[in-house]
């Protein structure tokens, strides 16, 4: 050390600012070549001290950040650069360039350590707003992303949302047919961001959306995870229209039967969605299956006491119930739909309240009465039309059967 600090003084104290910037280089590469961490951090106070003039210690500085990239072990290379970037920090203004390339050093540090969270603020503290160097827009953008990426791989949803919210605001100026990975990165990292934050509905539109994508370089089977992705938020989304909407595009779409259907992985998202779009109760098998599928921040506590899954069974549950029945004791709906008549009556008293479920409770005699405000003759014309539905779909599978036994005696 005490040599180090001997070599730096006669640096500064003759010569040229040229020569001054070789020597001093000399020194930082040796060091780093060392991994002599000790001698870096003197190197580096001496640099930033009012010894050295600016136009010296700029060009080295900038110069040590991109040599202490060379350090090893990994775990002096972490103490370098997150002690670098501390003592860099009063002066950032003026070491910016540095800064910078310490920050991306020390994120690809936690990230090969999995702190998630802490490399997303350490590539957060990077300032691309205000700084004196010009950052055009694509820049800019793919940092955000890359930021909220990151953050999200530590479920930290709130600063996901927020660098996602920055991104958002260039993004109309990222070519998408040229940086259309950039764009993709974009879309996928907002419709996780929708997806943590509980906003299902969202979610499931913007994943569905993604899984449409057309690109040559896009893998289909990503495609068809995108796709079970909005499947799933639709299902965990509130009972309402705007969720009947979207399961009727889900359902529509041949991927669900073509492939979904057929696949260990997703056959539990594609049975349930089955289910509520054709407006049946989900029976609690369905429901364990499909919930063993799920994230963990998708089946979070709820201060209601139930989970996200349970609380969107239930609410659609008691939604197809009202479609058969006129009206119905809490205690049958309970054993019907295999829960608690409590937790069924305080369901449907929230969604009676927010205008989702027509129904009337009548807690005295606890006896949910459904409303149904269409006129008779609809009523009649609708029966008929399920009815001829159900028996095309009988006709359906016995004419495939039929065929699939043709085809073995021909064989």
């Amino acid at each position: 050390m005490a040599d180090v600090g001997a070599r730096l003084a006669d640096i500064g104290g003759s010569g040229t600012s040229e020569d001054q910037k070789t020597k001093y280089k000399a020194v930082v590469d040796a060091l780093a070549a060392s991994s002599d961490v000790g001698g870096l951090q003197a190197t580096l106070t001496h640099l930033l001290s009012d010894a050295v003039p600016q136009v010296v210690s700029r060009n080295v500085v900038a110069h040590f950040a991109r040599a202490v990239a060379a350090v090893a072990p990994p775990e002096r290379l972490e103490s370098i650069c997150s002690w670098a970037v501390a003592a860099i920090q009063p002066q950032k203004q003026s070491f910016e360039d540095a800064d910078h390339a310490l920050r991306h050093a020390l994120y690809d540090c936690y990230l090969a350590e999995g702190s998630y969270k802490e490399a997303a603020c350490t590539l957060g503290g990077i300032d691309v707003e205000t700084c004196s160097k010009p950052y055009a827009d694509l820049d800019k953008a793919a940092l955000y992303v890359k930021i909220a990426e990151t953050f999200l791989e530590d479920d930290e949803s709130v600063d996901a949302e927020t660098y996602v919210n920055r991104a958002s605001g260039l993004m109309h100026a990222v070519d998408g047919k040229v940086h259309w990975a950039l764009q993709l990165r974009y879309r996928v990292t907002l419709a996780r961001t929708l997806d943590a934050r509980r906003k299902f509905l969202d979610a499931s539109m913007r994943y569905y959306e993604l899984s449409q994508a057309r690109h040559e370089e896009v893998n289909q089977d990503d495609l068809l995870a995108l796709l079970s992705k909005a499947v799933t938020c639709a299902l965990l989304g509130n009972a309402g229209p705007q969720r009947s909407r979207i399961l009727g595009l889900l359902y529509k779409d041949e991927r669900v039967t073509s492939q979904m259907e057929q696949s260990d992985a997703f056959a539990a998202h594609a049975r349930v969605l089955k289910r509520m779009f054709t407006g049946q109760v989900v029976r609690t098998p369905e429901i364990a299956a499909f919930t063993a599928t799920l994230l963990p921040h998708q089946k979070a506590l709820l201060g209601d006491g139930l989970t996200i899954p349970e609380k969107a069974m239930i609410q659609h549950n008691l939604a197809a119930v009202s479609l058969v029945y006129v009206n119905a004791s809490l205690r049958e709906v309970g054993a019907l739909l295999d829960i608690d008549p409590r937790r069924a009556e305080q369901v449907a008293s929230r969604m009676i309240a927010d205008g989702r479920l027509a129904a009337k409770l009548d807690q005295v005699d606890g006896v949910l009465h459904f409303a149904d405000d269409a006129p008779p003759l609809a009523r009649f014309d609708d029966s008929i039309a399920k009815i001829c539905l159900a028996v095309n779909a009988c006709y359906d599978k016995i004419s495939a059967l039929s065929d699939e036994a043709t085809s073995a005696a021909a064989a």
